[in-house]
Order: structure tokens, then sequence, then C-alpha cells
């Protein structure tokens, strides 16, 4: 790109959900590490009430943040309008580090699609879909990919019949359960459940982030990850050296994923290299069922008595914090967190073109 103007990155961070302080740490470490070389980075913050703050750093506090709305120019790069009038910034392209609700389920996605604007990972279905992990397991067993045994549970039919819940709950599954939220990630809400004694309490929090909860038996194997990388050509897709978590104590919830010594990842994970590629190609498997773009981490387990691999979740915006495992497995994949950056974005604009390929054309 020598001699070509930089281009304008807007890296959209924070957001309304649980899991803003994550999507902090997210988003400075992308605008860290973005070639500046290449790319003029954009900070755009979105407070906890949801208003988008244009910042004048990358380090900078909210209070230092103009609002600003979004001006949609198809074909054009977008604008970010000051609030009461003014031109703040142009922007060529987002990319979206607002990690669970609004901002990770298909909403801000819809919201760019709509505005006709280049943005890095999934697009509105296939966003909206991965982060209902009932939904998401639906896809994965249509698919042919082996899954947990989950029961899905409605707020309305909770209220409605709290008992009938949790008596479905004790016949249908053997403790310990997992209770979490549908549509939330981080470990957010959720409860490794040892008893049925304690799985109304359980559901009912979970309840508290979500109409939809999810009971799953617990996989008592290794976790596993893998990482997903699009490239720019058709057809190209990456799949990671797999991470193994190791919590030092528990199970992996949200102070075991983002408190420094608390849990070991090793990468490549230390199983069988058969294991490893059959759970590879789960990942790609899903990846493309789901209909992702760009980036995903799927997460699966190992069993390692009965030889059974499962895949877990898809998460189409995963961390990427300091300590988080997408982008320590392209590292290990031997791409440079820049350039997985650059790789990412150069498929934002791909993908962009070809949607704008698409035919319009009134009927009639």
């Amino acid at each position: 790109m020598t001699g070509e103007p930089r281009k304008r990155i807007c890296v959209i961070f924070g957001g309304r959900s649980a899991e803003h302080e994550v999507s902090l740490d997210s988003g400075r470490s992308v605008m860290e590490a973005l070639d500046k070389g290449r790319y003029e980075v954009v900070p755009l913050l979105v407070s906890r009430e949801g208003r988008w703050l244009l910042l004048p750093s990358p380090k900078a506090a909210g209070e230092e943040g103009r609002e600003v709305i979004l001006s949609p120019a198809p074909g054009r790069p977008a604008l970010l309008l000051a609030e009461g009038g003014g031109e703040a910034a142009r922007v060529d392209a987002f990319i979206p580090m607002i990690h669970g609700t609004f901002g990770e389920d298909g909403t801000l996605q819809g919201l760019l699609e709509l505005a006709d604007i280049p943005f890095v990972g999934s697009g509105c279905t296939a966003s909206a879909v991965s982060m209902d992990k009932g939904i998401t397991k639906a896809v994965l067993r249509a698919a042919g990919l082996p899954v947990l045994p989950t029961l899905t549970v409605t707020k309305g039919r909770w209220e409605a019949d709290r008992r009938g819940v949790l008596s479905e709950v004790e016949s249908r599954f053997t403790f310990p359960v997992f209770v979490k939220p549908a549509s939330l990630g981080s470990s957010v809400g959720v409860h490794r459940v040892e008893s049925g004694g304690r799985a109304e309490k359980a559901i009912a929090d979970a309840m508290g982030y979500d109409v939809k909860v999810l009971v799953e038996e617990d996989a008592q194997g290794h976790e596993v990850e893998c990482s997903i990388l699009e490239g720019p050509a058709a057809g190209e897709i990456l799949a990671s050296p797999l991470a193994e978590i190791r919590p030092k104590t528990g199970w992996y919830d949200y102070r075991a994923k983002y408190t420094p010594g608390l849990t070991e990842i090793l990468i490549p994970a230390p199983l069988d290299e058969s294991v490893a590629e059959r759970i590879r190609a789960h990942a790609r498997t899903a990846f493309l069922a789901l209909g992702c773009s760009g980036l995903a981490r799927v997460d699966g387990f190992f069993r390692e008595r009965t030889g059974e691999t499962y895949i877990n979740e898809v998460n189409t915006l995963p961390g990427f914090t300091p300590l988080s495992g997408y982008p320590k497995m392209i590292q290990a994949a031997g791409i440079p967190y820049a350039a997985m950056l650059d790789r990412l974005i150069a498929c934002a604009f791909s993908r962009a073109e070809q949607s704008r390929a698409r035919s319009f054309r009134r009927l009639g």
C-alpha cells in the first residue's frame, strides 16, 4: 500500500451489554495493533447508556468524546456527524469490538449493512443466529455436528411452570449441569450446578440476563477452542492450532477468563493429531453452516474416556484482549496480530464489493 492514502478504520467498542469492560480491552488492543502506516484509527466508544462518543485518541475516556450519529452514504465513506451538526469524521470501514447484546448479536451488523459500510466479521444473519446458543445448536445438529444434550427454557415457560421445568431438568440430566443465558458471552450469568436443589436459583439468575436460558450436560472432558480466520480469496478458511483451556481452580468462569494467572492456555492443545484435526474440521463446518464471515472462535470438548468430540458454541466476535485465546491461536498458525487485522480488513472490503455487485433491479 506504499503511496496509497491510509484507510480510516473506525473501531467501535464498549456497548450496553454486561461485557462492556471486556469490549473496552478488546477495542484498545485492536487499536494499538493496527498498522499506523496503513490505517488511521477512529476510536468510537459506545457508552453503557448507548451514546456514540468519538474519542480524540484510543486511550481517551468517554468524558472526552463528542457524541456522534452515523450518516449513511452508500458506496462512499461513512460519515460520523457531531451532535448539533458538523462533520466529525469520514470512515472507510468499521471493526466492531462490542461483545454481547447490541454489538455481537446482529443489531450493529444490520445497521452497517443497511448503511452499506464495510465491516469486519459476520453479517446480520450469522451474527444473530450464532449469538443464540439454542438456535446455534439446532443449526449445528442439522449440519451433522455432534453437540451436547441441551434443554432450552424460555422466560414465559419458566414463569408459568417453574416446577415442571425443574422436574424435566432432573429427569433429563445427570448432575452437574451448566445453566447459561442463551445470548451472552464471557461466562456472564453462567452457573455450574452440582445438584437439583441448586438449579432453581441458577436458572432464575440466568433469566436476569436473557429471556431464554440453556441447561446443558457437563462435558467432563478437555475444553478446547479453534480460531477460524477467513482469507479475502473465496473459500480461503484457516482453522488454527487448537487451544486447551485449563482453569487452575474450578471452571472457566468470567474471573478465570480475565484475571491473569488463573487459567493455563495450552497452544497447541496436547491432543492426538487425529483428534485435533477432527475438531478443526468440525470448526470449519460450523463456520460455514452458520454463514459466518471473517472470523470466529469455535469452542468444543473432547472426552478422552470415550473418544467423543463436541462442538459447544460459535463466537462470531471473540475477545481480542491480551489474555484472549483467539489472537493467540492465530499467532500460533504463523500470522502475527497486525497481519491478522490486515486480513480481516481485506475480507471486509471484499465482502462489501460482493454485496454491492448484487442486483437490486426493480421487477415489473
